[in-house]
């Protein structure tokens, strides 16, 4: 490619070759060619320009075309500026796109739409709309349907109600309530603020409707926790994609319907239809909370079948679930195999190590995340507290805890003070412990950790203090009223326990059933404290009655 000078030398050039000699008669026939040969010269220029910021891949190369702009006085040209600010927001530079337009005369919709879209691709949402307000001010510029869609999605990212109301009011005004991408977009504003009622409104309206609008509808319906309502219109589409499909799913995950969730995505599978990158994500979120294992080395078979890429979301994904589902050995390599990583995948990592009480391990993770060049995040020394404190590093959770705002200026958080008491409560250190409890303002579940902590190394003294400082949070913690019950019953105090026993049942106060679940072949069994929905439940408490004779009568010989 020539050089950016050459190129515009020579139209300059040519530019300056058309001017008559001085003191010459020239007729309105030659200045009419003139006029021409001029504006075929700014075209020329133009087309130049703009070809060269198409390939402009630095921002020292942006600089020198703008002067040659510049030089040229095409600095006010709106065509131009629209590319060079387009060219900034691709580099990057976005500061830098801002001085630009704020250079500008008069600008065009054509220029705000560059700066809307540019800000919206960056998620600068709150500049979406500040840009958005400014070209309302110019009177020969107005938002057209290219504009209306980013802003709405604006509104729908900072869930701006209000904002978003008065955009269709503006929609309405200028007669674009007929586009579809416009009602789409007003769907998921609706949606994406728990208004399912206005989008249903809006869907009702459509005369068109596409698959992206019925996924607009569906997810509103799911994040409004509507999910029989969402299973309604999902059933309705007379198309699906496998957006429709993860939007189902990850609507059964957030409401913990795991085993539904995972059932949907063998539907989707029977209807053919192949998974993406996040669909793959969500799945494996749910087989992470279902521990799922054979299940879960299923979805691994089937991203290497079809060729997944294992990016840095899928990766965390998979390490997550490995390490949720008991294999930290698939974990690790996974971990391990990834070409690409970020902190997330660090994060997953190290959170997975400390569950396994493999705590040294999950410091040298930590230790070579610290030697590279990506950002240690507050949920990194979560996973870094936690692993001490599963595995007993106490003296290293602390140095961890000091290094938090020292080296990396991460103020410390509920769940960081949280770790720390949870790891001197395990060591029996109870009076530092307390020391953290008294200087910050804890919650009634950091105050039950220490609690417990204390009625195992027995001490029964600071667990009552503990739990009439939890009364005195939340009178009605289900967590407090049974450890008051079980910690007068360990003293022998029956009566007390009773009394506790007995007020939560007349305040309807109930502990959750206790539930665990097995996995058996291809299959996760389910058991709930005191259930019999189970289609084996006879034999299987059949089978627990003859164990507990076994047990006693072992007792008995000893």
């Amino acid at each position: 490619m020539a050089s950016i000078p050459s190129l515009f030398t020579t139209t300059s050039t040519l530019h300056r070759s058309n001017y008559p000699p001085p003191y010459t008669c020239v007729d309105s026939n030659s200045n009419s060619n003139l006029n021409q040969l001029q504006l075929l010269a700014k075209k020329s220029l133009e087309s130049r320009a703009s070809s060269l910021l198409q390939s402009c891949s630095s921002f020292s190369r942006l600089t020198e075309i703008q002067a040659h702009i510049i030089r040229n006085s095409l600095q006010q040209n709106n065509f131009l500026a629209s590319r060079l600010v387009s060219s900034c927001f691709t580099l990057g530079c976005y500061s830098y796109a801002s001085r630009i337009f704020g250079q500008l005369l008069s600008p065009d919709a054509f220029l705000f739409n560059a700066m809307i879209k540019g800000f919206a691709s960056a998620g600068f949402h709150r500049e979406v709309l500040h840009f958005y307000c400014m070209m309302l001010n110019y009177s020969y510029s107005f938002p057209s349907n290219f504009t209306f869609p980013l802003a709405f999605k604006a509104c729908s990212k900072l869930a701006s109600i209000v904002e978003g109301r008065a955009l269709h009011g503006h929609v309405l005004k200028l007669d674009h309530s007929s586009d579809i991408f416009i009602q789409t977009a007003l769907v998921d504003l609706y949606g994406s603020c728990c208004e399912a009622e206005d989008a249903r409104k809006v869907f009702d309206r459509m005369t068109k409707r596409d698959v992206v609008a019925w996924n607009a509808m569906v997810s509103a319906y799911v994040r409004s926790d509507s999910i029989l309502l969402a299973g309604e219109m999902f059933d309705k589409m007379p198309v699906r994609n496998v957006n429709s499909w993860t939007t189902m799913i990850g609507g059964l995950l957030n409401l913990g319907d795991s085993r539904r969730a995972l059932t949907t995505f063998h539907r989707m599978q029977l209807h053919g239809v192949k998974a993406d990158n996040m669909a793959i994500v969500t799945i494996l979120s749910a087989i992470a909370d279902l521990g799922c294992l054979s299940s879960g080395k299923w979805i691994h078979k089937y991203i290497e079948r079809n060729l997944i890429q294992i990016d840095v979301f899928v990766g965390t994904a998979l390490i997550d679930m490995y390490s949720k589902s008991g294999s930290i050995m698939d974990a690790k390599l996974v971990f391990h195999a990834m070409r690409s990583k970020n902190t997330s995948c660090y994060n997953a990592m190290i959170f997975g190590l400390a569950v396994h009480g493999l705590g040294e391990e999950a410091m040298r993770v930590f230790e070579e995340l610290r030697g590279s060049t990506m950002e240690i995040d507050d949920v990194t020394m979560i996973a870094v507290l936690t692993a001490c404190s599963h595995s007993g590093l106490v003296e290293e959770g602390l140095r961890y805890f000091k290094m938090m705002k020292q080296e990396y200026d991460i103020y410390p958080k509920i769940k960081h003070y949280g770790c720390v008491i949870d790891l001197l409560g395990r060591a029996g250190r109870f009076m530092e412990a307390k020391q953290i409890v008294d200087s910050i303002q804890v919650d009634s579940v950091v105050l039950g950790t220490l609690a417990a902590a204390c009625r195992i190394h027995g001490n029964i003294e600071l667990a009552d203090e503990l739990s009439t400082r939890i009364s005195a949070l939340d009178p009605e913690y289900t967590g407090f009223l049974v450890w008051k019950a079980n910690l007068h019953a360990a003293k022998n105090e029956w009566e007390e326990a009773a009394v506790f026993r007995r007020w939560m049942k007349e305040k309807g106060i109930v502990k959750g059933a206790g539930c665990s679940w097995i996995e058996f072949g291809d299959k996760v069994h389910w058991f709930v404290a005191g259930d019999h929905s189970h289609p084996r439940s006879s034999e299987i408490y059949s089978k627990l009655d003859e164990l507990h004779n076994v047990i006693k009568f072992t007792e008995m010989e000893c």
